[in-house]
């Protein structure tokens, strides 16, 4: 497995501008899907932004019936809703 960088992003705005950098840069969020790959060396990021811990949960109903879904809201979660 080859080496990157791993951060921490304490907001979403954090998580864009450090991962709007230059080469391959990914954000590390729900299952381990994304650390399989990079073990497979299927790919191979510069740097990985962890945003698990940020408030991108809710699934949000909107006044014209659309929904605002968060970027870590589940399938499960989002067919419950």
């Amino acid at each position: 497995m080859r080496t990157f960088d791993y951060s921490r992003a304490a907001s979403p705005a954090q998580a864009f501008s450090t991962a709007s950098g230059q080469g391959q840069r990914f954000y590390l969020a729900g299952g381990t899907t994304l650390l399989d790959l990079v073990k497979l060396d299927v790919m191979q990021p510069e740097q990985l932004v962890d945003i698990n811990h940020l408030a991108l949960k809710q699934v949000e109903s909107l006044p014209d019936g659309r929904l605002r879904i968060g970027a870590l809201v589940s399938n499960t979660d989002l067919a419950s809703h």
